[in-house]
Formats: C-alpha cells, sequence, structure tokens
C-alpha cells in the first residue's frame, strides 16, 4: 500500500516538475522591448517651449528620448516632468525614472 501512494506521489511531482519547467527556465526580470517607430525630429525652439510649458503647467507629456550613449536604442516614455539643475530633466513614469537633457529630446506631446 505504501508502495503505491509513494509511486502515485512521485508520478504527481513528475508531472508538477514537467509542467513548471518552463516556467523555471525562463529568464523572470527580462523584458521585452518592441522596437520603436521614430517620430520625426521636432525643431529645438518647440521642444524647449513644449518643455517649458509641460514643466511649468505640471502636464503629463509623451517623449520620444534618445540614447545618451549609442549603446542604447530609442524609448517611449509618458509621465511628468521636473527640471533639474544644469539643464536636465527627470520624467518620472509610473515607477521609473528617466534622467534626460534637451538634446536627448527627439519628440514631445502633450
Amino acid at each position: 500500500m505504501q508502495k503505491s501512494t509513494l509511486n502515485r506521489v512521485n508520478q504527481g511531482t513528475a508531472r508538477l516538475v514537467s509542467h513548471l519547467k518552463p516556467l523555471l527556465t525562463e529568464p523572470f526580470f527580462e523584458e521585452t522591448v518592441a522596437p520603436v517607430t521614430l517620430l520625426p525630429v521636432e525643431p529645438l525652439f518647440q521642444r524647449k517651449l513644449f518643455l517649458k510649458m509641460a514643466v511649468a503647467d505640471h502636464r503629463e507629456v509623451f517623449l520620444q528620448l534618445m540614447p545618451a550613449t549609442s549603446d542604447g536604442s530609442p524609448i517611449n516614455v509618458r509621465g511628468r516632468l521636473k527640471q533639474l539643475a544644469d539643464g536636465r530633466y527627470l520624467l518620472t513614469a509610473g515607477k521609473k525614472s528617466y534622467f534626460f537633457a534637451l538634446k536627448q529630446v527627439r519628440y514631445i506631446a502633450g
């Protein structure tokens, strides 16, 4: 009787492990990032004006940011802006924050 119970337990464990194996072998925190469609580069005066207005009015904005280095890729983000010292900005989007300079802004919309 004990052997048949152990056999059923072992079979159940084997089925559970085979079911969970794909879940355990995949990267846990991997983010899948869809390719970004490049938006047109807005004129510098327009980007400056929109950033100034967004900071003053505490608006939520959409930005397309170019990477600071050649290792990155453009990203689309939406959030609230704050202006920092030295012409840098902070965009807060949920639990993520992005620091950037004006030259990294490709596109901005309100």
